[in-house]
């Protein structure tokens, strides 16, 4: 099917408002509801931030059993959470305290099966379980609209989505993929599938669909990028690019920005606690303060410290001073743009590696990582490629649910060896211990020791 991109925003936004309408989201209506909350003032910023604190730890101690239970062994109720000394007293909340607890998280009062479960891989090791609501998702989605907003992009025009793929997309046939992009206004690129053969398509296709904004892996969108570059082409139309989900590195945003001709905005987020932070047109990343609260670890005195979290929007699997892993640093400093959110710099976060496979095909790390997402007997895992056909995959087992664990890395086994058809990719399972942490602290689940052509991407000191 042949999807022209030749008709208006205004066309774009009714497919938009039609799709979400049918699908039970109103993403818009809540995008209109938050549009003008960065440029309010600091004061006033900083009190509805508050206020919205207060709020959700009055629902957390009435509706969610861990919390109920905290704030009774900590002697006090919600409603003494009157200043942010107040707040800094609730203690930390860990993934080890979400594992331990994960039932007791959830709010008591709706089903579980009206919540979506989802995983995180994080920062330093041990794959995270956690559930998300509908309502959860629709504010995320507004919330990363008002974002793109910042380069002049609007709700309606076609936003190249770089993302992974998964089974009900797979499932889908060509005509079916080609509507749901095209009413959703948002068409999928497949950094699991992107080797040379699969760019050269992408050109094809950036030129027919002709996306106002592109959104998605940095690593994917930067090898994009050079591959555009290596072919003496340069594709103009583009108000923006927003990297997200790994760290960008300058050769990185170079190229981005010579090959589309527009500004990079890096987004920082998480799949725990979505819309964290993006960066403004100055070049500086505000906190989207109706979103989340951003506190650093005060327990950390040398170099970044780790941020601790609290999601203002999810109300199902409350997180509130949830502390990710990820590290940087809290400025009080104001910004020359008109957006008043406080000011943060992201130091240490998630990398994952490109895999180049026999044939030339480019795998995304994150396709490796999904593959032992909900695995029971796994404690942790890291998919280590040694060469163009060999991976060594390694497992810190856990006590018992090995039927359970044979049987997910035999199915890991068969999805990896299917990448490569007629090009075996041997697999070597290794059971260890512990795997060890990269120089800057952090667990690495994939890493490659072949080239997948990307632009260099030196790694300052201090950073996986």
């Amino acid at each position: 099917m042949s999807v022209s991109a030749k008709q208006g925003p205004t066309f774009g936004r009714m497919l938009l408002a039609l799709t979400c309408k049918l699908r039970g989201t109103d993403i818009l209506g809540k995008l209109k509801q938050i549009e003008n909350a960065p440029f309010r003032s600091r004061e006033e910023i900083r009190n509805k931030q508050f206020q919205d604190i207060r709020a959700l730890l009055a629902h957390a101690e009435a509706k969610v059993p861990y919390y109920r239970n905290l704030f009774r062994q900590l002697g006090m109720r919600s409603e003494d959470v009157r200043t942010w000394g107040d707040f800094s007293r609730i203690p930390i909340l860990t993934k080890d305290i979400i594992r331990a607890n994960q039932q007791d998280l959830i709010r008591e009062d709706i089903p579980i099966e009206r919540l979506s479960p989802h995983f995180s891989g994080g920062s330093t090791g041990v794959p995270l379980k956690f559930f998300r609501s509908r309502e959860y998702m629709v504010a995320s989605d507004a919330g990363t609209y008002r974002n793109l907003e910042q380069c002049g992009w609007r709700p309606g025009e076609m936003i190249a989505f770089f993302w992974g793929g998964s089974d009900k997309l797979y499932r889908m046939s060509r005509l079916q993929f080609e509507m749901r992009q095209f009413v959703r206004r948002q068409y999928q690129f497949d950094p699991f599938f992107s080797g040379d053969q699969d760019m050269l398509g992408w050109i094809g296709l950036f030129e027919r669909i002709r996306p106002g904004v592109i959104l998605g892996y940095a690593s994917t969108i930067a090898r994009f990028a050079a591959f555009i570059e290596s072919r003496g082409k340069k594709l103009n139309g583009v108000k923006g690019v927003f990297t997200t989900a790994e760290k960008i590195y300058r050769p990185q945003r170079e190229v981005i920005e010579r090959v589309f001709g527009c500004k990079v905005f890096d987004s920082y987020g998480s799949s725990e606690v979505q819309n964290i932070a993006a960066e403004c047109p100055a070049g500086r990343m505000h906190i989207n303060a109706d979103f989340v609260v951003v506190e650093e670890d005060e327990a950390e005195a040398d170099g970044p410290r780790p941020f601790l979290l609290t999601s203002l929007q999810n109300f199902s699997m409350p997180f509130i001073r949830y502390r990710n892993e990820d590290c940087g640093y809290l400025s009080e400093e104001m910004c020359s743009c008109p957006n008043h959110f406080p000011l943060m710099r992201l130091e240490i976060a998630r990398t994952s590696d490109n895999f180049l496979l026999p044939g030339g095909r480019v795998v995304h790390g994150e396709f490796f990582t999904h593959l032992m997402y909900g695995s029971d007997g796994i404690v942790n895992f890291q998919f280590h490629q040694t060469s163009l056909d060999e991976i060594v995959l390694s497992i810190v087992p856990g006590a018992g649910a090995e039927e359970r664990r044979d049987e997910k890395i035999r199915d890991s086994i068969r999805q990896i060896q299917e990448l490569s058809p007629g090009r075996p990719i041997r697999v070597e399972v290794r059971y260890v211990e512990s795997i060890p942490l990269s120089s800057a602290g952090k667990h690495r689940f994939t890493r490659s020791d072949v080239n997948a052509q990307a632009p260099a991407e030196p790694a300052p000191a201090g950073r996986s």
